[in-house]
């Protein structure tokens, strides 16, 4: 089945999670899924350090474990597992410094500048067939729905154009996660420990 855009879409999403979480290549269909994703940490990493943080809910299951041995820590943007104030959340810490204009393409909301190779990885994560294909598709090439833009938004072509961009920019506050960090920990065989020391 093919989605097409009837109406804008106006509510914020994170651009993290729809352009940055995909460019590193996790499965939107895993078992263990990001709750959040974030751009910068208060008091711990603005978007100038260039991290991609990844909240999920922890869990006390050799499946975890073993998701974070072999997906996430063996990825080679993988910097840090850091516990939160909330119990039962953590933060997987990636540094997209290797895929820095990606990352500020995102950033300053230019996302049909999003290199080919990552633009794919992008269309593949959401899945042709998905509801939000569509829309992450006119974001990426905007050229290819001016028109329909204009007709939605009843302005001219020429307006739509001349913005460049089909989706807004990234709200900083929005993108940035606000809790405090507990222990940073690089080490799998450490990850379900019980005792917590502040970093």
């Amino acid at each position: 089945m093919t989605y097409v855009i009837r109406k804008i879409y106006d509510k914020y999403f994170q651009k993290s999670r729809s352009f940055l979480l995909p460019i590193l290549g996790l499965k939107k269909n895993a078992k263990f899924a990001p709750l959040q994703c974030y751009m910068a940490w208060q008091d711990v990493y603005s978007v100038k350090d260039r991290k991609l943080i990844l909240v999920y809910e922890k869990e006390e299951s050799p499946e975890w474990r073993n998701y974070i041995a072999r997906t996430v820590m063996s990825h080679q943007m993988f910097d840090c597992y850091i516990e939160t104030e909330v119990e039962d959340e953590v933060a997987l810490v990636f540094d997209l410094h290797c895929i820095e204009e990606e990352y500020i393409n995102v950033l300053q909301g230019r996302y049909s500048k999003i290199d080919r190779a990552s633009k794919k990885k992008i269309r593949e994560y959401y899945g042709y067939n998905s509801p939000e294909y569509a829309y992450i598709e006119s974001f990426l090439y905007p050229e290819k729905y001016y028109k329909t833009y204009s007709e939605i938004l009843d302005v001219e072509e020429e307006h739509i154009k001349f913005t460049g961009q089909l989706c807004d920019l990234p709200n900083i506050d929005k993108e940035t996660l606000k809790l405090k960090t507990y222990a940073k920990i690089n080490d799998v065989d450490k990850i379900n420990m019980e005792s917590r020391e502040n970093i």
